[in-house]
């Protein structure tokens, strides 16, 4: 069984134009700034014994699958298939 050939950068240019890319894109930005600024966040030396009343580590796993996720929709919208293939 054999895999058509993709020109991935012909097919990429073509999909840098929509509206989906772009969005994918944004979402990714802000899971990868959410994620590393609360990995920031974690790796501050405490000044007080006190808990922080922000849950950091919550926040962290969820921008780390957001832009995990949406890495993963980018590749697709490219035209890499990370998935299976029928």
């Amino acid at each position: 069984m054999r895999f058509p050939t993709v020109n991935h950068l012909k097919y990429a240019a073509n999909t840098m134009w929509n509206t989906e890319f772009w969005l994918t894109l944004s979402v990714f930005g802000l899971g990868a700034a959410l994620g590393g600024s609360m990995v920031w966040l974690e790796k501050r030396p405490k000044q007080e014994l006190n808990p922080r009343l922000f849950p950091t580590t919550l926040v962290l796993l969820i921008g780390g699958a957001l832009a995990v996720f949406a890495g993963i929709h980018l590749l697709n919208l490219i035209g890499l298939h990370t998935g299976r293939t029928p």
